[in-house]
């Protein structure tokens, strides 16, 4: 009895060695099947052995991770113009791939003969904005790709915007929405999109980006309420009619350094192209180089010469507004230009600034139950404010009370009663 006792003994000691031993070495697995590359440029290439996930690191604060049930080998490639994007991507695959993946700002950086359409669903459009187009490229058929990206600012995403992943192939005419879900990470509490693709064929350029469901109606009353609440009634000259805008055009006195060129205004004027792009500017104030890109259908270097002449003549005038270049009418005190888009596009941010202005010395916590969001959302309207120095903060014991900036030029610029 006593020896069996002793031989039960050793057997369970030796059951929980094993157990140790297998714990141990799937841990081991999961730490050698787990790695960070930190590229220092903008491409690489790598292999990549089967149940491996691999995170890269390229310069402009770029984060790519890939995982993979089967064996691949890599290139990737980012354009020197894309910065601060992050992006996952799992691929289950029964066979071994060769995976090419190049990044640029524009579907026209990758000599495109014609520019697809935007997306559309149910009658709403999306608009392009993201800066960063994937081209994935594969020797074999891909079974499943699903793609994944966190849904944080610093990664070029507004958090109260919508956004759908899209793919398109040059045997269509239009980009095609992915269905994309929005996901919590548990552990982080950080939102992050899923999208997935089956069967992409081999040998065929796909490609991938994200859109933004563009609120044009909402977007546009209210830059009008801003401009019109900022600088007053002169505002709705920006609604001129081409043929007064021609008209003033011709009638203004003002210098006019015509450089390397040599036209006359009405040469100027009288071009198709030219009418074209100024026809969308004085429709749309504010409108950037990419969706003039895409409007008039003209190819990237066509547009900035033309832009360059109308910019030249005081035709047209620009203002940098974060990542992107925005076109407005010309005036001699460009009416909106003292504004900044980023301010309209969220109608949040303006009813906090609104919020502010009507409760001097109001603090973040009553501002998030008037709202009923969380923190992090507050605090992304705030930093936007900030930037745009439309607010400042003072410190009054443990509170952070805000206030309206009333030395900006947003409030310096509207007219008084």
């Amino acid at each position: 009895m006593g020896s069996l006792k002793i031989a039960r003994k050793k057997w369970l000691s030796l059951l929980f060695l094993l157990l140790v031993f297998f714990e141990f070495n799937l841990l081991l697995t999961q730490i050698l099947a787990s790695r960070t590359v930190n590229v220092g440029g903008l491409s690489t290439d790598d292999h990549i052995n089967p149940n491996e996930t691999v995170k890269y690191i390229f310069s402009n604060q770029i984060i790519f991770d890939i995982t993979t049930n089967t064996s691949i080998d890599l290139h990737i490639e980012y354009d020197n113009g894309i910065r601060d994007r992050q992006t996952y991507f799992q691929i289950n695959n029964s066979n071994p791939i060769f995976l090419n993946i190049t990044s640029k700002p524009n579907i026209q950086n990758f000599g495109m003969t014609k520019t697809p359409q935007g997306p559309v669903k149910e009658g709403t459009p999306f608009q392009y904005r993201y800066n960063c187009i994937f081209r994935v490229k594969t020797n074999t058929t891909v079974e499943k790709l699903t793609i994944e990206g966190s849904k944080l600012p610093k990664y070029g995403f507004n958090p109260e915007t919508k956004y759908s992943l899209a793919i398109y192939d040059n045997t269509k005419d239009s980009w095609e929405l992915i269905e994309t879900l929005e996901k919590v990470n548990e552990s982080s509490s950080e939102v992050f999109f899923e999208g997935i693709l089956y069967d992409l064929e081999a040998d065929k350029d796909y490609f991938i980006t994200y859109f933004e469901l563009s609120d044009v109606f909402n977007g546009w009353i209210w830059i009008l309420v801003i401009v019109i609440g900022a600088i007053g009634v002169g505002a709705i000259g920006i609604l001129i009619s081409k043929k007064d805008y021609f008209q003033y055009l011709k009638t203004r006195t003002i210098p006019i350094e015509k450089g390397a060129h040599r036209l006359s205004l009405e040469e100027v004027l009288e071009n198709e192209n030219r009418n074209k792009i100024i026809d969308i500017i004085l429709k749309e104030p504010g409108v950037h180089f990419n969706e003039l890109l895409r409007r008039t259908g003209l190819a990237a270097g066509n547009l900035v010469w033309h832009l360059d002449i109308l910019e030249t003549y005081k035709v047209i005038g620009k203002k940098r507004i974060g990542k992107f270049i925005a076109y407005f009418p010309y005036y001699q005190k460009n009416p909106i230009s003292n504004i900044d888009l980023q301010l309209s596009k969220s109608r949040l941010t303006l009813e906090i600034l609104e919020m502010i202005e009507e409760n001097p010395g109001i603090w973040n916590n009553l501002i998030k139950n008037k709202f009923k969001v969380d923190h992090k959302t507050i605090h992304y309207h705030l930093e936007k404010l900030k930037e745009l120095n439309l607010i400042k903060l003072r410190k009054d014991g443990r509170k952070k009370k805000i206030y309206p900036n009333l030395d900006s030029d947003f409030y310096n610029n509207r007219p008084t009663d």
